[in-house]
């Protein structure tokens, strides 16, 4: 009994967390019936498993002072809940709404049918006496009346677990979104460890009715605890494309950030000497944001509550108001503008940087990319120098600028992220700055040299 109480608390608090997540999207959009449908089927699949506990079963019994009552509740919240699955499957395969209506129809039918069924022989029946909130199947599958009751309900709960792995099998082919693809998948696999638990039990039962059944235990013991599996699988796949989703944000907003974070250097060089192209100019300060600052944030909303927006509008950082909501805007800007400081720098790029820096790249072992990249960010420092001082070098401004990116907005990221990290942190670019000449016969001298130092 104690297993079965620890079992069905945790697939309790899986189950109707999945609701409280579902039934905040239902509380924004009230009206939509496919939403209504979920969070019915959630809610009805995590009643059970609150009631089915051993010390609620009784206790239920005990206060409706009926013997047992508490299995028909369980059943009945079990038929609603597969009735409202299946029909949201329906909702989701099918396009033509007559089908869809048609269908719903003849589902809840086929359910209201069935529940009036154990409902009449359940109290025609006599299970009264001890109560066996784990074993009723086995206890009373000989009982008249009860027997229809059981079977009626296993049939039920076979077809409904059939009906979900057809439908999620051939809507998860037809789907483009990943998550309610995996999620259909999840839905699928519980569908079939629900078969696990109704098959066995059928099969008991007729079995029973022409002899001793050897699969008594796996009625009431592995039977329930596949039921248990199939809800946990439920409660997760029907909520996955939700929840799925935010961690796809969540991934794509980390991964900005991290682009953010290690283009500043560059950028903020580049906005410097041209603050005409930056939309958010840069602010002074020791360290940049990160997310462990979150106190500063909550510090300022809760001086602006105090204060007003108003008293406070001139120590406003509108890099840092726009950059946990708006971190696109923000790593997007960054890139136009890092490329149009580039451009307006093209009349300071040195060839004599350009040509050691690559010599210099060459004798570290870069190649490829990360050799370009090296050259880019020691032409970038140096052009940057030269703007600085006021010194206009003979350059090459009609010179095309290395983008592998072809146009892909994400490459291009990829592409200047390298570029600012070796802008950061490598050493082939203060070496080609320190004498572009002597640097450039340094490396094609004594390339063993470059690489120790």
């Amino acid at each position: 009994m104690l297993l079965f109480t620890v079992v069905y608390g945790i697939l309790s608090v899986i189950t109707w967390s999945a609701f409280a997540y579902k039934v905040r999207d239902l509380v924004r959009d009230p009206r939509n019936r496919e939403l209504q449908l979920l969070c019915l089927a959630i809610a009805t699949f995590a009643a059970p498993f609150v009631l089915a506990s051993p010390h609620v079963y009784i206790g239920i019994d005990e206060l409706l002072g009926v013997a047992n009552i508490a299995t028909l509740i369980v059943y009945t919240s079990v038929a609603v809940c597969l009735t409202c699955f299946v029909a949201l499957l329906v909702s989701w395969s099918s396009a033509a709404q007559e089908t869809i209506r048609l269908r719903h129809r003849l589902l809840v039918a086929y359910s209201v049918t069935t529940v009036v069924v154990m409902a009449v022989c359940f109290f025609l029946g006599d299970v009264s006496g001890a109560e066996h909130p784990l074993d009723f199947d086995v206890h009373f599958e000989h009982t008249r009346y009860i027997s229809v009751f059981l079977l009626s309900y296993q049939l039920l709960f076979t077809v409904s677990m059939a009906g979900l792995v057809h439908l999620c099998r051939r809507y998860a082919r037809a789907v483009d979104g990943p998550w309610l693809r995996r999620g259909l998948l999840l839905v699928t696999a519980g569908a079939v460890f629900g078969l696990g638990y109704a098959v066995p039990k059928a099969v008991n039962m007729v079995w029973d009715f022409f002899g001793s059944s050897p699969l008594h235990y796996v009625s009431s013991v592995v039977a329930p605890m596949s039921a248990s599996v199939a809800a946990a699988l439920f409660a997760v796949g029907f909520t996955l494309p939700a929840w799925g989703a935010g961690v796809s944000r969540g991934r794509e907003f980390a991964a900005a950030f991290r682009s953010y974070r290690r283009l500043y250097p560059l950028w903020h060089a580049i906005a410097e000497q041209f603050p005409d192209v930056v939309l958010f100019p840069p602010v002074p300060r020791s360290t940049r944001w990160t997310v462990r600052d979150l106190r500063l944030l909550a510090g300022r909303q809760a001086i602006e509550v105090r204060d007003g927006r108003l008293a406070l509008r001139p120590r406003e950082d509108p890099e840092l108001s726009h950059t946990a909501q708006d971190m696109d805007l923000l790593l997007t800007r960054q890139i136009i503008e890092i490329r149009d400081g580039q451009l307006a720098l093209r009349p300071n790029y040195d060839p004599a940087i350009a040509r050691a820096a690559r010599e210099l790249a060459r004798a570290r072992g870069l190649t490829g990319d990360a050799a370009e990249a090296a050259v880019e960010a020691a032409q970038i420092a140096g052009a940057l120098r030269a703007k600085a001082a006021g010194h206009v070098l003979p350059g090459h401004p009609d010179a095309v600028l290395h983008d592998p990116a072809d146009g892909d907005l994400q490459e291009e990221v990829a592409w200047l992220v390298r570029v600012a990290d070796a802008f950061r942190s490598s050493p082939v670019v203060p070496a080609a700055l320190a004498d572009p000449a002597r640097s450039l016969a340094h490396a094609q001298a004594d390339p063993e040299k470059v690489v120790e130092a």
